[in-house]
């Protein structure tokens, strides 16, 4: 019994001590007093030369506002995650799917009739992701993301290339997110300098929003171990 025991101790340190762990953050607000910012901890274990299993914990603090009826409403909408997923490799590009859970909870004020998304509410959390590498140092990447109960949409595409140096990528990006009572359009481009491990890149561009044409403006970093 003993044996067995420590066989299955031994067996699960080695596979926690294989895995990859890695920080992500950022921030990102606009000239209208609207952000967004997150920090969150990813896991991925590799099953084989294929396929990956993901955990992933996540923190968010999201702001914005909306007209209703002739009323200014502020919205601040901080959240918790928790997902699983699984990531397949292909040659050249990956697929990965997440499955997870979120607590979000939206403050409005003033609060006024007719707003659809207010208070704590618990959510699925469904999204894809897909990341593309090309022979010529060109990165292409796609994500979108939906909370069944606030009904909140979130879309991403990026496309990146290696420039001035071994280190540096530039590109352009396209966000569309929003729910019920809010939506929001951005396109911007990206300054982005990494390592194997580490990367470090600045963001801006253009948004149009329910509360109208703005600038925006974030950072992001990832560090892995």
């Amino acid at each position: 019994m003993r044996i067995k025991l420590l066989t299955g101790i031994m067996l699960v340190s080695t596979t926690v001590l294989s895995a990859e762990f890695s920080l992500l953050s950022g921030s990102e607000i606009d000239t209208r007093s609207q952000s967004y910012s997150y920090i969150g901890s990813l896991v991925e274990q590799k099953m084989n030369s294929r396929g990956s299993l993901l955990g992933k914990a996540w923190i968010d603090y999201l702001t914005y506002k909306f007209e209703q009826g002739s009323v200014e409403v502020e919205a601040e909408a901080p959240a918790f995650q928790l997902s699983a997923g699984y990531r397949y490799y292909f040659p050249g590009w990956s697929l990965t799917g997440w499955l997870g859970w979120e607590r979000r909870d939206t403050s409005v004020s003033p609060d006024t009739g007719g707003i659809e998304v207010k208070g704590v509410e618990d959510s699925l959390l469904l999204q894809v992701e897909v990341d593309s590498w090309f022979n010529n140092g060109t990165n292409a990447s796609f994500i979108t993301s939906y909370s069944s109960a606030t009904s909140y949409l979130w879309a991403r595409g990026r496309l990146k290339k290696k420039a001035l140096s071994e280190n540096t990528r530039l590109g352009v990006e396209l966000i569309g997110h929003g729910n019920e009572d809010y939506r929001a359009v951005q396109t911007g481009v990206i300054g982005e300098y990494y390592t194997n491990r580490f990367s470090a890149g600045l963001r801006g561009g253009y948004k149009n929003s329910s509360k109208g044409n703005s600038l925006y403006v974030g950072f992001e970093v990832y560090l892995g171990f």
